[in-house]
């Protein structure tokens, strides 16, 4: 028998024409046609290409060993688990290197002056966005018509920087990193520049806010490879940065827009500004390059550890104003501060006030029925239960079981299963660090795994590598309880550029 014939002739035995794409043969009896190579798999009675064997017919007998458990580790996770059972956090260990690790990596209205290939990127632009760039947006069709309308809406330095930050992120996605991406890239940050030399109106700022926003994406997904010096591992945190002082410097806020559609723009970045606080809570390469690479301004010793509601006011959503607070109001235990009275009936009011929330439709989805709206409330309820869950954990450094928290997590678990997908990987971090159990883990992986299938979603590839890693020192803590802080702080840490779970 001839080895391009196609799997049905071969299988049968018969002359096959190997005609392409189907041969004479499974055209008339209507069946499919395939060629190339074809794995096949032993059955476990097939000794002769069978290469598995009973782990009785090795040891002797398996009840000896009944009750053995294996983790799947690496020597890295041996070293780090060391130095987490010795209570060193990850900048404290004098004298020792840790080895670092890097992540795992249509319209019809279209302008004439697009060419063909552009037209493509759009269409894919289109067909993406909802999912990567609209993560925490109640209407996301209503989002994407919107990043379109601002980078369509004329020839103007900023549209064009808009446009061509789209073209680059969606070149990205379909074609992965290649020259095109640069020059997209290149061309808006130029358009950028361009653009700053004059003096620009609002609406100008908004479109310089998207561009920034969606460069902002393109980094968290184009990661740097390791020979990369430091500065260049938290791209997109620059780009963020820059984006929140465009709004800082020109006074925006919601109301600066009320009632425009523009307001989404700053709620788009200011969902991502509250996000990265918990990023840089747990992240460092070293307290020099930390301060280079830019910090928030932290909460003043001598005032309430909660920032002042004025000072949170302008995000949008009632969540990410707590959010925001509680990633401030977290100290450490070698806080001068931690065991004060102020300091817990802070956290007392917050965890009231968190408790009390109750999720409600947005203003602008008018059937508070609907699925979009149902989907809404669900995922603001399951940040609702992971700050609370992070909080309990975080402001005490508690690692311990809580049937209290067990049954946050619980129900979760259930409002997980209410969504489609969940793009969120805050919730999903918080949640999945209390998985002990196998069936626990399969159940989170099976919830990111569905998001990267029908989302295209790589940047969950990174969360569910954390988590793995995480997992991996709970199962090597046999008898103890790992430290919860500095067990996020130094799988975070470890990764040379500073993860983002927006």
């Amino acid at each position: 028998m001839r080895v391009d014939q196609c799997w049905a002739c071969r299988d049968s035995r018969a002359v096959c024409d190997r005609i392409r794409p189907r041969c004479a043969r499974c055209a008339r009896s209507n069946r499919p046609c395939h060629y190339g190579l074809r794995l096949s798999w032993p059955k476990g009675i097939n000794k002769k290409r069978n290469l598995t064997y009973s782990v009785q017919g090795v040891v002797g007998t398996a009840k000896r060993f009944s009750r053995m458990s294996f983790v799947n580790a690496t020597s890295w996770d041996i070293q780090l688990h060391d130095c987490l059972r010795m209570n060193r956090g990850f900048g404290s260990h004098t004298g020792y290197v840790f080895q670092r690790l890097d992540p795992s990596m249509a319209l019809s209205w279209l302008p004439s002056n697009l060419g063909y290939a552009d037209r493509e990127l759009i269409d894919h632009f289109i067909y993406t966005a909802p999912s990567t760039l609209a993560i925490f947006e109640s209407d996301k069709n209503d989002f994407l018509g919107l990043l379109l309308r601002l980078a369509l809406s004329d020839s103007s330095p900023p549209s064009v920087a808009v446009l061509q930050s789209a073209l680059a992120l969606s070149s990205f996605h379909r074609h992965g990193l290649r020259a095109s991406v640069f020059r997209f890239k290149e061309r808006a940050l130029r358009m950028l520049i361009i653009s700053t030399k004059h003096c620009i109106g609002n609406s100008a700022v908004v479109q310089h806010i998207a561009a920034n926003m969606i460069l902002c994406h393109f980094e968290m997904l184009a990661l740097p490879n390791a020979s990369s010096p430091w500065f260049c591992k938290s791209l997109w945190y620059c780009h963020l940065i820059e984006a929140r002082t465009l709004i800082d410097n020109a006074g925006l806020d919601r109301r600066s827009f009320q009632g425009d559609e523009f307001s989404r723009v700053l709620d788009w970045a200011e969902y991502h500004t509250v996000m990265s606080r918990f990023s840089h809570r747990h992240w460092y390469i070293n307290e020099e390059s930390t301060r280079r690479v830019g910090n928030f301004a932290p909460v003043d010793q001598a005032s309430c550890h909660s920032r002042k509601v004025e000072t949170a006011s302008h995000y949008s959503h009632e969540i990410l104003r707590h959010l925001y607070n509680m990633f401030d109001m977290i100290r450490k235990p070698t806080d001068s501060l931690y065991h004060s009275d102020e300091y817990e009936n802070s956290l007392r009011c917050l965890e009231n006030k968190i408790t009390s929330l109750v999720p409600s439709p947005p203003k602008d989805i008018s059937d508070t029925m609907s699925r979009s709206s149902t989907a809404w409330v669900t995922t603001t309820d399951l940040l609702r239960l992971a700050a609370l869950i992070y909080l309990k954990r975080a402001s005490r450094n508690f690692s311990g079981t809580s049937p209290e928290i067990d049954a946050m997590v619980e129900k979760a678990h259930i409002l997980l299963d209410d969504l489609d997908t969940c793009s969120l990987a805050f919730p999903l971090l918080i949640i999945g660090c209390e998985a002990r159990t196998d069936e626990q883990r399969m159940r989170i992986l099976e919830h990111i795994g569905r998001a990267m299938r029908t989302l295209t979603l790589r940047s969950l590839h990174g969360l569910q590598n954390i988590l793995q890693q995480i997992w991996v020192q709970d199962d090597l803590a046999v008898d103890y309880e790992l430290d919860y802080l500095k067990r996020l702080d130094a799988i975070i840490s470890s990764y040379q550029i500073m993860p983002s779970f927006v």
